[in-house]
């Protein structure tokens, strides 16, 4: 995908088919979004499908050629996978029941009835590659990565680059063969990323996150904290996780002095707040009880969940304790069905038998409680766990919460976040249901032990856009992924001296390694430098009026200066000022 860099090196404007907009586009839903269509760096070809112009790409090679780089220095093998996958491989390991179910895989059927998928990730594939290449524990670790596109239906694409259907992605796969080496492959792929982060100039963090649906444990996101994304992070100061992911201490409850279980009327009072109020306690001595639908890859299962009333259920916590797909909380019917009675008055009290419960830790010391006893119009008070009802061991299923202390005892705040990328081990998640692995030194079959990692290419480049844009300065565009370094202007393409010094300052920057726009383009003085402020490169170089002294107009835009230079000045002046961003 990525060829020789110097092809970046000079343009001119002419040739690019630069097309600016003067109004922010009615459709943009964020700034950045707005800015890259604006500046005419995408075009709209259907919801979340978009054309990367001239400028856009040469914006895309670079963001890709700094992954590859730092990804191939820290041990990865670059390949490439196919886009369009046999639904056989991702039936095997069960992703195709799942992305079916969910709606999220493009998929169709050859003229011969053969199903495939536009594949959103690429584990099943790149396994199959590793198998066929790996011969014997002396060739891992392995590491192969890509740089594809990708496809996801998503139900609402948005936020341009941010939700789109279409999109490139930097896909990794780590092999190993056992839990050790994975660590170490695991390690070495988190410095990749910091790396490339580094060098792109974008400011990050590091949360601790679900996995998703490529499966996996120890998942580590790389977000932009930014109001555009579309993700909840709660954090402290030594302390970060995704809403999925995220832990902490409820309020101090407010408990029922204790006393023998006594049912009680509750009429029409079916929901904590309503039975709170009846009985005068507070919610946090409520024993909320729930019904959810736990999804798994080939059937669905009832599972009653145990909470306290002034908490909620985190269904992704929920799914990933029993290795499912997904959670969500059941119809009425349903609920009716396997509890006997109608959402609001369920309880663990009266439960009938062999269905499945889940109690939170929210519900751990609390010996006095109110709860439901699956009878209508009925609650419990003084109900004690272990007398009245048996609950199993506490886990973690609740939806951390902004104000409450953190793993690490500090109060979490919320930020929203812009994912980047991810790191995840997945071990053999897909690798036995493959029999993808190697004979080990004493000819016992050992599957591979995965590690999966992912960079989003071109939200990556919307990030660096939500950061370096205001709604009245445009883009400032980082030297390391600006399309160009610098825009010479000359104002008056028609006269031959102009843009004799024009194309000396392009010869004398291509040879000094600086890439540069040279605007040769017919039109108003007015046009081109309204043009070059939506563009946004990082240095602007104006032939205008002061070359009758020798001068011309130099902006840098990053820090915000614009001055006449002598002429002979400004190649090494600005060779200097890009060298210097670059290192």
């Amino acid at each position: 995908m990525i060829q020789d860099p110097r092809i970046l090196i000079d343009m001119r404007a002419s040739r690019l088919g630069i097309q600016t907009a003067r109004e922010f586009p009615a459709d943009a839903d964020n700034l950045a979004q707005a800015w890259l269509i604006r500046g005419g760096y995408l075009y709209r070809h259907a919801a979340g499908i978009y054309s990367f112009t001239g400028l856009a790409f040469r914006v895309l090679r670079k963001v890709s050629c700094i992954i590859e780089e730092e990804v191939s220095r820290h041990g990865g093998s670059q390949v490439q996978l196919p886009v369009l996958q046999s639904a056989d491989l991702w039936q095997r390991t069960g992703r195709w029941a799942r992305y079916e179910r969910e709606k999220l895989m493009f998929h169709l059927q050859d003229r011969k009835g053969s199903i495939y998928g536009l594949a959103p990730t690429a584990e099943e594939a790149v396994l199959e590659l590793a198998n066929h290449l790996v011969r014997s524990p002396t060739q891992l670790p392995l590491i192969l990565f890509q740089q594809n596109l990708k496809f996801r239906d998503e139900l609402r694409p948005r936020s341009g680059l941010l939700r789109a259907r279409e999109f490139v992605m930097m896909d990794a796969y780590s092999f190993d063969m056992d839990a050790e080496g994975l660590d170490a492959s695991y390690r070495s792929m988190v410095e990749a990323y910091h790396a490339v982060f580094r060098k792109i100039g974008i400011e990050y963090i590091v949360v601790q996150a679900d996995s998703g649906p490529p499966g996996g444990s120890g998942s580590q996101a790389f977000m932009a904290v930014s109001e555009t994304g579309e993700d909840r992070v709660l954090c402290c100061d030594d302390y970060a996780a995704n809403l999925e992911r995220a832990s902490s201490e409820p309020p101090v409850a407010e408990p029922l002095a204790e006393a023998s279980m006594e049912v009680v009327d509750t009429p029409n009072a079916g929901t904590i707040e309503e039975v709170a109020a009846l009985l005068s306690v507070s919610p946090t001595a409520i024993l909320k009880t729930l019904v959810y639908d736990v999804f798994f890859e080939d059937r669905t299962e009832q599972v009653v969940v145990c909470i306290r009333g002034d908490c909620q259920v985190n269904e992704v916590k929920l799914a990933n304790h029993f290795g499912a797909m997904t959670a969500r909380p059941s119809e009425a019917e349903t609920v009716e069905r396997v509890t006997g009675i109608r959402p609001g008055f369920i309880g663990p009290v009266g439960l009938p038998e062999g269905v499945t419960v889940v109690a939170d830790h929210s519900l751990d010391g609390l010996s006095s409680l109110v709860c439901g006893v699956c009878r209508p119009d009925k609650h419990a008070k003084g109900a004690r766990p272990g007398r009245d009802f048996e609950l199993p061991p506490s886990i973690d299923v609740r939806l951390a919460r902004e104000g409450e202390n953190g793993p690490t005892g500090k109060p979490l705040q919320s930020c929203r976040g812009i994912e980047l990328g991810r790191v995840s081990r997945i071990g053999r998640r897909y690798s036995q249901p493959l029999d993808a692995g190697v004979l080990d030194s004493s000819q016992t079959f050992r599957p591979f032990e995965m590690g999966s990692y992912r960079i989003a290419t071109t939200r990556l480049i919307a990030a660096i856009v939500d950061q370096n844009c205001s709604k009245e300065g445009g883009i400032r565009w980082p030297v390391s992924v600006a399309p160009f370094h610098v825009h010479v202007i000359p104002l008056k393409v028609a006269d031959k001296d102009v843009m004799e010094l024009a194309e000396r300052f392009e010869r004398e920057f291509e040879a000094n390694g600086i890439e540069c726009l040279l605007d040769d383009r017919k039109g108003s003085a007015g046009s081109k430098l309204k043009d070059s402020d939506i563009i946004g490169l990082p240095f602007r170089v104006v032939l205008g009026r002061g070359l009758k002294k020798g001068v011309v107009e130099v902006l840098d835009r990053i820090g915000a200066a614009n001055e006449e230079v002598p002429i002979d000045e400004v190649v090494a002046r600005l060779t200097d000022a890009v060298s210097a961003s670059l290192a």
